[in-house]
């Protein structure tokens, strides 16, 4: 014969043991809790100020180099004979130039094209280059323009500029300058605000813009009259020029 029990009779013991195991989850919280609040409780790090800081730095300068640029060119009904004249004036302009002590002579840019002449109805072939004389020295360089002139020689150009060399040198002195603008901004903000220096967060720096090359006012070229007399070339001297750099930084301070 089966034998049946009364479900009621084993929950007594069960709720007795669910009782009493109550208290002990209870606790558990309490203890696991007691850490947090003591992590909540600690003091946070003291918040830094951050400035951010813009400066400029400066140079003044002189240029220093002077480029003198000469147009060569020639008309031909044949292109050959065109290329050939401008080829021999250009061989001769650069062999004098390189006689010249501190001149420095480049031919560069050279170009053949084709001209209609509508009142005769035909055509003639203009061959042209580019040639550059550079110097540190006006008086070693502008003698020698004018003899290109009287010559027959274009020229289109003379003009003042920073020489590379000085440029890198320069913008490098005018970098530092705004980078020392950076610190001595920091240091009196700092001190106004009654804390000191922490440490520089960030730092760029960027040499801005060269100054574009200053041209130098001619004297209309007068053309050599069968005498050989020298077109006059103006005297030539370089005016101050600013070479510029530009600063930024996020500076910390501390109390």
């Amino acid at each position: 014969m089966p034998v049946f029990v009364r479900p009621t009779g084993l929950h007594k013991p069960a709720l007795k043991a669910t009782a009493t195991a109550l208290p002990v989850l209870c606790a558990a919280p309490l203890l696991l809790a007691a850490p947090q609040a003591k992590a909540e409780t600690t003091p946070q790090a003291t918040a830094q100020t951050k400035l951010t800081l813009r400066a400029e730095g400066r140079v003044q300068t002189t240029p220093d180099e002077l480029t003198a640029t000469f147009r060569i060119e020639a008309r031909d009904k044949n292109p050959a004979s065109a290329q050939q004249a401008v080829n021999n004036r250009v061989g001769a302009a650069m062999t004098q130039a390189s006689k010249v002590e501190g001149v420095s002579p480049a031919a560069l840019d050279y170009t053949v094209s084709e001209q209609h002449q509508e009142k005769s109805n035909s055509s003639l072939w203009l061959a042209q280059q580019t040639v550059t004389l550079k110097a540190h020295d006006s008086k070693a360089l502008l003698p020698l323009v004018g003899q290109l002139q009287a010559q027959g020689l274009i020229l289109e150009q003379l003009e003042w500029s920073v020489s590379e060399e000085r440029r890198a040198a320069l913008s490098l002195q005018a970098e530092t300058e705004a980078v020392k603008d950076l610190q001595k901004q920091a240091q009196t903000l700092a001190e106004a605000l009654g804390q000191r220096v922490s440490h520089f967060e960030r730092v760029e720096v960027s040499a801005q813009s060269l100054p574009h090359p200053m041209p130098v006012m001619l004297m209309a070229a007068r053309m050599s009259s069968g005498d050989g007399a020298e077109a006059p070339v103006a005297s030539s001297t370089g005016e101050t020029q600013t070479i510029r750099a530009s600063a930024s930084a996020t500076v910390l301070l501390a109390p």
